[in-house]
């Protein structure tokens, strides 16, 4: 469904609670909901509709089976409540859910621990425990998890902006909460603990949206079944990885990496400097940044100076600082010079209950001279370390139980930025691919409809030769890879990649690839080892794109598999054991493929004012470099009517939130002379609300092209574009002194209102049906 009402969960004013508890998990969750709400603001009975004591209700919460019905959910619709709570034993029935629809009630559960709002005072959830105020949103599928989180991070002093368990999932899901955290400017990072993808391709564009404001940290759970699968899924792992998203191995690296989010500040790099009173505590911390795969910070020689001179006796080994038997305040001045060097992005203190130096004096003088929030302690042993910690989690220090989770911890954080570079790395263009589509189709529903099962050899290898997938035999293969498409229950068509030379696990990816990807994976399946001739890892990367393309183009298809090799100059050799499997009954398009597919079908070519051909298409992550040149080339005028503001230079960063679009999410369109089709005349973007609901549009020109109807043409094309997915609204703001831009919009049928947040600037705005029905 859609993001509205979600907001009544976590800051309904008015609550019901129908039903008495039947067990102590519902005795505590109308415990909560007392304890937090007046009792004017509690009913325990249904609104009547039309008697006006429905006012203000926001949210109902269902405990029995006797309310569990769907009249029950009708007359909460009719009456204005905005969401559910299903805590009742009985599984959402599908008529309960037909009965929300008509009235966007959304209903969350069942299975569910429920959902609280530190910063609205709101809990209603079925945890014992009084949550703490933070700044990270927690989201479980699970009851157990939910509460083992929350004691946790208790015990840490740590707190949550809100957390929600959506349970069974029976409408609101997490793709829905996380949209919900993306957009929530309370919530700064998110923990998401997942069993069960419900639809691939709204969790995989909900988890990119959020991934790329704030950092997401997924911890992975499989239900154990006899026989069922072992250990976490690695095709869910590269999703969690294509989307940007940070994997925990385990649960107690989610609650270390939900301490780093907490406490620690953002980390650039992942450079720790280790400090211990010992040359064993030392080594602790440098064997576990080995262990994690980082490297000790070398400090600079002045603050390595400074260390000297405040404790002549530590011992600098080059890779960590032994501060040996120094006293406390030695102790502090030693760490206040190391925290002043930026050669660190954090600080490892290791520190043994060793003669005289007892844990609790020092936790207490660090707490109080406040040296440093990239400051993380470890205090060994058990029986004084257990009352250290306690009062190190009560100082708001970030503080581990062992260096291992403190490095885990400043790894989590800094691979945040690394996913992000991943995410917004440039790919060279795609390998072209000449096939016809089309005809593929319907070549393959003929071969369906005589119910072949398997393609032939001379059927495989005509498919394959159409993908540009073909070549001859050459000796010797420089290198040579197994790739295989497979159906994943959750995930759709899946690729994945072996080299069988190393005899590792499989590389796994989702079609469609770009080069990059492709070569990742390469690299993924040798364990990052030089897999061969530069031209030949080339070669396989090129062909795996096009397997990807294969795959998402032919939805016929359901499994491929195939050896692939290549020679040292970069030739293929021709496919061996090549089998693809067909089916009669494809998945639908968002249930077979996780990402969104490039819209190759937008692209056409126009003519305009002046005779002017011009080529209309999607944009690609590879033009990058045109949108860069044609940013580049505006004046500043220009560039203030488009962008509200004097840039003078436009990173790689911005043009890469330009051209890596989410294709569910966004229409960008770029226009380009059929002259010259890499110089970009003009773009034109819609980017949607997760509703779906609204979309705001943003139209920039070339001066060299204006006056020849482009603008227009790109406007029609993004409104006919929205109501093909049907948005109901499109918006775009302008700033007053864009007379072009608003005389075109009035033309085209917005309306133009002021602007409430800037003067400048107003607003224009076009119901997307009535414009359709214009033109139809």
């Amino acid at each position: 469904m859609t993001l509205r009402n979600i907001d009544a969960l976590f800051h309904g004013r008015d609550v019901a609670v129908l039903g008495s508890p039947e067990d102590d998990a519902q005795r505590q969750l109308v415990a909560n909901i007392e304890a937090c709400l007046p009792a004017e603001r509690l009913r325990y009975d249904l609104p009547k509709a039309g008697t006006g004591d429905d006012d203000g209700l926001d949210l109902a919460v269902i405990l029995s089976d006797a309310w569990a019905q769907p009249r029950t959910v009708d007359a909460l619709g009719a009456a204005g409540c905005r969401a559910l709570l299903w805590a009742a034993a009985e599984r959402v029935p599908t008529r309960a859910l037909q009965a929300a629809r008509p009235y966007n009630l959304r209903v969350l559960g069942g299975r569910s621990a429920g959902v609280f709002d530190t910063k609205a005072g709101l809990n209603v959830s079925t945890l014992a425990l009084e949550p703490r105020a933070g700044r990270v949103a927690l989201i479980t599928q699970s009851q157990s998890l939910a509460a083992a989180a929350l004691d946790w991070a208790l015990g840490r002093n740590i707190g949550f902006s809100w957390m929600a368990c959506s349970g069974s999932e029976a409408d609101i899901d997490a793709a829905d909460l996380l949209d919900y955290a993306a957009l929530d400017p309370q919530t700064r990072a998110v923990v998401l603990q997942i069993g069960r993808i419900r639809s691939p391709r709204k969790f995989m564009s909900a988890a990119r949206a959020a991934a790329r404001v704030k950092p997401v940290l997924v911890l992975q759970t499989r239900r154990a079944v006899e026989g069922g699968p072992q250990g976490p899924d690695r095709a869910r792992s590269a999703a969690f990885a294509r989307a940007g998203l940070v994997e925990c191995e385990n649960l107690g690296g989610l609650f270390d990496g939900l301490a780093a989010l907490e406490l620690l500040p953002a980390v650039t790099n992942s450079r720790v400097a280790v400090l211990g009173n010992g040359a064993g505590a030392c080594a602790l911390g440098t064997d576990a940044l080995y262990r994690q795969g980082l490297t000790p910070a070398r400090l600079n020689s002045a603050p390595r100076q400074r260390i000297t001179e405040a404790a002549p006796t530590a011992n600098d080994t080059g890779l960590a600082i032994d501060l040996g038997r120094a006293d406390i305040e030695t102790t502090l001045a030693a760490l206040r010079a190391a925290a002043a060097d930026d050669n660190a992005d954090a600080l490892l203190f290791v520190h043994s209950p060793v003669a005289g130096q007892p844990h609790e004096p020092m936790v207490a003088a660090i707490a109080d001279a406040e040296i440093s929030p990239r400051l993380m302690t470890v205090w060994l042993g058990l029986h004084t370390a257990q009352p250290a910690r306690r009062a190190s989690a009560l100082a708001r220090l970030a503080t581990f139980a062992s260096a291992d989770e403190a490095v885990r911890a400043v790894r989590y954080r800094a691979q945040y930025r690394f996913t992000q570079e991943l995410l917004t790395a440039t790919p060279p263009p795609d390998p072209s691919v000449t096939a016809d589509v089309d005809r593929q189709r319907e070549r393959l529903a003929l071969l369906t409809a005589d119910n072949v099962e398997w393609l032939s050899t001379d059927e495989t290898l005509h498919l394959l030769t159409a993908y540009g997938i073909s070549g001859q035999t050459e000796a010797p293969a420089a290198l040579q890879i197994h790739i295989r498409a497979t159906r994943h229950a959750e995930l759709g068509m899946v690729l994945s990649v072996a080299d069988e030379s190393v005899g590792l696990a499989p590389a796994y990816g989702f079609p469609p690839l770009d080069t990059l990807l492709a070569r990742r994976m390469l690299e993924t399946a040798s364990a990052g080892r030089l897999l061969g001739p530069r031209a030949a890892v080339d070669a396989l990367a090129r062909a795996l794109v096009r397997i990807g393309k294969l795959v998402a183009d032919l939805p016929q298809v359901a499994r491929i598999d195939l050896r692939l090799a290549a020679g040292a100059q970069g030739r293929l050799h021709a496919p061996t054991d090549s089998l693809i499997e067909l089916t009669r009954t494809p998945l639908p398009e968002r249930d077979r493929l996780a990402m969104s597919p490039y819209p190759a079908r937008m692209r056409h070519i126009v003519t305009l004012k002046g005779d002017v051909r011009y080529i209309v298409r999607a944009i690609r992550p590879s033009d990058e470099p045109a949108v860069l040149d044609l940013l580049e080339s505006l004046s500043p005028e220009e560039i203030r009517l488009r962008f509200f503001n004097y840039i003078r230079h436009f990173s790689h960063d911005m043009a890469a939130r330009i051209t890596q679009v989410d294709y569910d999410r966004e229409v960008s369109l770029v226009v380009s002379t059929v002259n010259d089709p890499e110089a970009l005349a003009g773009m034109g973007t819609i980017i949607a609300d997760p509703d779906g609901h609204e979309a705001e549009f943003a139209i920039l020109v070339h001066r060299s092209h204006t006056g020849r109807g482009l603008g227009r043409h790109l406007l029609d094309c993004l409104l006919r574009q929205a109501g093909a997915r049907g948005i109901d609204i499109v918006y775009g703001d302008v700033l007053a002194q864009n007379k072009p831009m608003l005389a075109l919009s009035r033309d085209l049928g917005f309306k133009v209102r002021r602007s409430l947040d800037d003067p400048g600037s107003v607003r224009v705005e076009i119901p997307v049906p009535d414009y359709t029905r214009r033109i139809a």
